[in-house]
């Protein structure tokens, strides 16, 4: 029998132990895990969440910032929206029995988005903590995983985002493309792409995600190495204009002079060159260790052609 308080049996659902304030969910987790308990942590903040366990380990993981694993078969076209309306309660072992999906799949899904989801509720700062036990996921999936490895994997995400750019401004955000982001040519991958199609200034990235029914981590991911290129950014929010005070007309008032002319770029005297004028405002310019050329991680999912890259090299060589 596993308790988590005194005198609380694991099957009776309901009973909250209090967490310290100021307690972390990582830390509440540890906590949990080593008691083997049985229940749900739910995780109150930004973006929160719910994380299950079941005699200590983890076997599901929801919130509200990551896809669930309905949405992610529904997107991926394994399961029809019609068939979630006539599944039962923990609908694992219909979905399999009713050949929607095989074990491996299903199971393959939930692990997926356990990881997903709890990247985000392991990040919430300032959180509140409650726990009540006897209540199991909803998929009732039978995979399980173990709390060291939920939160070494979650730290290793955290490593691989701020490797790609050390700013948070675009994680939790509503991204829009950046309209002249100063590159010639961009090579991206179908997901990258995907957000710059619907980066709209109003969706997350999370909220991406649900709508491309992908992770939402490699959504994240992929908007900083995005952001990183110059080719996303959060929207700048529009200044409150000061208020308008009536203003007696002045008598005779001074047309505005008109705007000064473009300055065309002058020829040096006695050659054929042109001084180079000054560069215009509306390009931007390029984000540092950014070429012109960008192809960022995972737009290139080969290695080139090495004969390829011989006949280039032999094309370089005879250049000399």
């Amino acid at each position: 029998m596993n308790a988590v308080a005194s005198g609380a049996k694991a099957s009776t659902p309901g009973k909250q132990p209090q967490f310290p304030r100021g307690t972390s969910p990582v830390k509440a987790l540890g906590q949990l895990a080593a008691q083997g308990a049985t229940g749900a942590l739910t995780v109150r903040g930004e973006p929160g969440g719910v994380i299950f366990l079941r005699g200590g380990l983890v076997n599901g993981c929801e919130s509200p910032a990551a896809p669930s694993v309905d949405r992610l078969l529904t997107a991926c076209g394994k399961v029809e929206e019609r068939v979630w309306e006539t599944i039962p309660s923990r609908p694992a072992r219909a979905l399999v029995e009713g050949g929607h999906v095989t074990v491996a799949e299903i199971e393959l899904c939930a692990l997926q988005a356990l990881y997903d989801a709890a990247f985000f509720v392991l990040s919430t700062a300032r959180a509140e903590l409650r726990f009540d036990e006897g209540i199991e996921h909803w998929l009732g999936a039978e995979g399980t995983v173990t709390a060291d490895q939920v939160c070494d994997h979650v730290a290793r995400q955290r490593r691989m985002l701020d490797e790609v750019h050390p700013s948070e401004a675009t994680d939790l955000a509503p991204v829009v493309p950046v309209l002249r982001p100063g590159l010639d040519r961009v090579l991206l991958s179908g997901l990258q792409w995907e957000i710059v199609l619907h980066a709209d200034g109003q969706r997350t990235p999370q909220e991406l995600a649900g709508l491309l029914g992908r992770s939402a981590y490699a959504v994240t991911l992929d908007v900083r190495r995005l952001a990183a290129a110059g080719l996303v950014s959060v929207p700048e929010t529009p200044a409150e204009a000061p208020p308008v005070r009536a203003v007696a007309p002045v008598p005779h008032e001074t047309p505005p002079e008109p705007p000064p002319k473009e300055v065309l770029p002058q020829r040096v005297p006695g050659t054929f060159t042109f001084e180079e004028a000054a560069p215009s405002p509306a390009r931007r310019e390029l984000p540092a260790g950014v070429s012109a050329l960008a192809v960022l991680p995972g737009a290139i999912d080969k290695s080139p052609d090495e004969s390829l890259l011989r006949r280039i090299r032999a094309a370089l060589l005879a250049l000399r």
